[in-house]
């Protein structure tokens, strides 16, 4: 069966032939008899819980799964977009195995194609697996677990020549592509002036301070951010390190789902991070130590060339501005308004905070 045969365009067509096919990728003596579709969940309507009984093969097996797709026959902006999807389910197949990823959910089969993608995962909650959400902030232990997962990650490839022309993750590679996909084609589309007025006038926008709203100033200050970033050292990001992508497994150990992960300078994947999985004045208190203790995890798990203190400081408060434009664009597919204005207003507080436009020049 092809590639684009595997793909399910629609939730009808998760079914026991196509359940059965797919796990056969990991499991070939496997014939799936039923299926039973959960409903949907999540804001982006992507994903539902499956269970399913088996003709033969599944004495060891699970019951229930997890798959998600942007399912383009549903004819629904809200299961999202082809590109994105394929670099998320990219991303878990491609380039997170090539770093020391922190946990995530087990994947039996991925498809990607042009039109559509999907991926059958592990189901984590009989796992006891603990999932966070946008207004349920960390705690400072989840938070330097969270920042030593984060450091045993980048120090994995930090510098690496795999990013090199020739290398794993060099030009020409599906992480490379990632890369060019959403900071080549997707950044740009925030700066045109019909998208930045249809953001700046929604509650998001208008929750920020007024500087943060001008786009002509905006856009100096991420280019020239951009242009201070190959400063420091690359490495390979998660990509969208937000709390709703954050979980503890049964065993209390961080994960992560929903990859968009790329080669990437630190600074970025850090700020997003830290802006965006705490609550502000928990981040004006902690960051300090949050930020050297990833330092000092980095020096552990073996990365040369780690910055000192003061350094990894500047980049990071130069990099604040990096979340304040990412979640004032953000999709009102992928995310509702109330999110998308928490993370915005995070963001930009810590940029006050930090006067990230004076230390770009601004």
């Amino acid at each position: 069966m092809s590639e684009a045969h595997r793909v399910p365009l629609s939730y009808a067509d998760v079914n026991a032939a196509w359940v059965t096919s797919a796990l056969r990728d990991a499991w070939p003596d496997v014939t799936v008899s039923r299926v039973e579709r959960g409903p949907v969940f999540g804001y982006k309507q992507n994903k539902f819980r499956i269970s399913v009984d088996y003709a033969k093969g599944g004495d060891s097996r699970p019951r229930t799964f997890i798959v998600k797709g942007n399912f383009p026959g549903e004819n629904d902006p809200s299961t999202g977009s082809a590109w994105a999807m394929a670099n998320e389910l990219r991303s878990i197949r491609d380039v997170a195995p090539l770093v020391a990823a922190p946990a995530g959910p087990q994947w039996h089969h991925i498809a990607v194609t042009e039109e559509a993608s999907a991926i059958i995962m592990e189901d984590l909650t009989p796992t006891g697996a603990t999932f966070f959400h946008a207004f349920h902030t960390l705690n400072l232990g989840q938070a330097m677990a969270f920042m030593d997962a984060f450091a045993r990650m980048h120090a994995s490839a930090w510098d690496s020549p795999i990013f090199a022309p020739g290398g794993a993750m060099g030009p020409g590679t599906l992480a490379h592509e990632n890369r060019r996909l959403v900071n080549d084609v997707y950044f740009p589309t925030f700066f045109t002036p019909e998208n930045w007025r249809s953001y700046v006038e929604l509650p998001r926008g208008r929750a920020l301070p007024s500087r943060f709203q001008d786009l002509d100033r905006a856009k100096d200050a991420w280019d020239r951010m951009w242009a201070l970033m190959p400063q420091s050292a690359m490495v390979v990001i998660h990509g969208d390190e937000h709390l709703g992508n954050l979980y503890v497994t049964g065993k209390g150990e961080p994960g992560l789902i929903d990859w968009v992960a790329r080669p990437e300078h630190w600074p970025i994947g850090l700020s997003y991070f830290m802006l965006c999985a705490l609550d502000i004045a928990d981040r004006r208190n902690w960051e300090r130590a949050l930020l050297s203790h990833y330092l000092t995890r980095l020096r552990h798990y073996g990365a040369n060339g780690v910055p000192a203190f003061e350094e990894a400081w500047f980049f990071y408060r130069c990099a604040a501005f990096y979340p304040v434009m990412t979640w004032l664009n953000n999709s009102a597919v992928w995310q509702p308004e109330a999110i998308n204005t928490a993370n915005a207003v995070r963001a930009a507080t810590a940029a006050l905070d930090h006067d990230s436009y004076g230390l770009l020049g601004l």
